[in-house]
């Protein structure tokens, strides 16, 4: 009898360049997947503003991650920025050609936005027929990146002598990460709406099931928060965003990095065990009607860069009513486009999803209940914790990375 040996097969590396941080994951995508090694840096406050800083704080940090943690092989595939990615709904003829949606989708990014075509990588998704103009439209998501962005995050990662397989929008690594939720055929039916909460940006992703129906980023998000934080009480913007983490977690909110062993779960947390395991966790908010007015509201949002310049608050007003009132019209545009099917919850991810007070003055506005999501708490720990990355609580930022590594590789 020959007796002979499985090969374990594991994921791609997945590499987050958040404006944030930088995050890698690696697991082995069995059922229930394993994690096999996570590692995480902050960005040094350099480097959250200026580009070439950024670049730089990258590629050392890459190599020198992938180097120092156990991760299996070299292959990687990376995440493309929310702040350098252009989300586009688009209403075109009705047509089943996908060439000929792609053509109509690259004359609109030519006539209405000024934008070439040819200097994007540019993705279309068809979500639906719409009524508009008194006749029937297709919606079209269109998702679009610069060929030159594209090619700084390739370099990156061949600079680190790392074999990129694959690169993805943020919108699409957030859906694949809770695929595993929505694999029966009833819920196709099921409509939720991911709420990215970063520092630069905030992603909104409404999804049938586990398919996109609607993307919007939002140029209001953590960095605005602090930014406010830090002229209140008249502290620098290090140290606003410090005391703000700091209070977070005194509050029962989320730690950024907790290292494992130091803390213990909140009662609210152990409560919600359960939901915890599948990836959501309750924000006690009970959910409500939601406002019924449909009214139109542009899906699209131009590309915003990280910046430290809190004037990118629309008309200096407060960032959260800015980010709700964007929000609203998120809701009440997929409302519009698909008026039988209701939002159903709300799910919190992204590193400001630890600041649960706002999580729950959102979802109190929208009207909609609400969750937390921990896109790995059903990871099985085989290895190395990462740095700074306790898995005994919930990680919400993580959505991203996970994602990213049971993507396909398109390179």
């Amino acid at each position: 009898m020959a007796w002979g040996w499985s090969k374990v097969r594991y994921s791609p590396i997945a590499v987050d360049f958040g404006a944030d941080s930088l995050k890698l994951l690696q697991i082995i995508p069995s059922n229930p997947p394993q994690l096999v090694t996570s590692a995480t840096l902050d960005l040094p406050e350099a480097a959250r503003a200026d580009h070439a800083s950024r670049y730089a704080f990258y590629a050392d940090s890459l190599k020198d991650l992938v180097n120092d943690y156990p991760f299996k092989g070299r292959r990687v595939i990376c995440s493309i920025p929310a702040y350098q990615t252009l989300v586009q709904h688009i209403q075109i003829p009705r047509t089943d050609d996908q060439a000929e949606i792609e053509s109509q989708v690259h004359q609109h990014l030519i006539e209405r936005l000024n934008v070439n075509p040819s200097r994007m990588v540019v993705r279309c998704f068809s979500v639906g027929q719409v009524m508009r103009e008194g006749g029937t439209k297709q919606e079209v998501i269109c998702l679009a990146a610069s060929r030159d962005a594209t090619m700084q995050y390739l370099d990156i990662a061949r600079k680190a002598k790392l074999e990129v397989v694959g690169m993805h929008s943020e919108p699409l690594a957030i859906l694949k990460a809770f695929a595993h939720l929505y694999r029966r055929e009833s819920d196709t039916q099921r409509v939720t709406c991911f709420i990215d909460l970063g520092c630069a940006t905030t992603k909104v992703i409404i999804a049938h099931g586990i398919e996109m129906a609607f993307a919007k980023t939002i140029a209001v998000a953590g960095d605005h928060f602090t930014h406010q934080y830090a002229k209140s009480h008249g502290i620098g913007f290090s140290e606003a965003r410090q005391a703000r983490l700091d209070q977070a977690s005194a509050k029962g909110g989320v730690p950024a990095h907790q290292p494992t062993g130091t803390a213990s779960m909140s009662e609210s947390a152990r409560q919600a065990q359960p939901l915890a395991s599948a990836g959501m966790m309750s924000l006690d908010t009970p959910p409500g009607e939601q406002d019924a007015a449909p009214q139109a509201a542009p899906a699209v949002l131009a590309t915003a860069g990280p910046s430290s310049d809190e004037t990118n608050t629309p008309h200096g007003a407060d960032a959260l009513e800015c980010l709700i009132e964007e929000l609203n019209l998120c809701v009440r545009y997929h409302q519009r486009t698909f008026p039988d099917q209701k939002i159903e919850k709300l799910v919190f991810l992204g590193g400001e999803a630890r600041q649960v007070g706002i999580c729950q003055q959102i979802a109190r506005r929208l009207r909609i209940g609400a969750q937390l999501g921990d896109p790995i708490a059903r990871l099985v720990r085989i290895g190395n914790n990462g740095q700074g990355v306790d898995m005994r609580q919930p990680q919400p930022g993580w959505a991203v990375p996970m994602g990213l590594c049971i993507s396909e590789a398109n390179l």
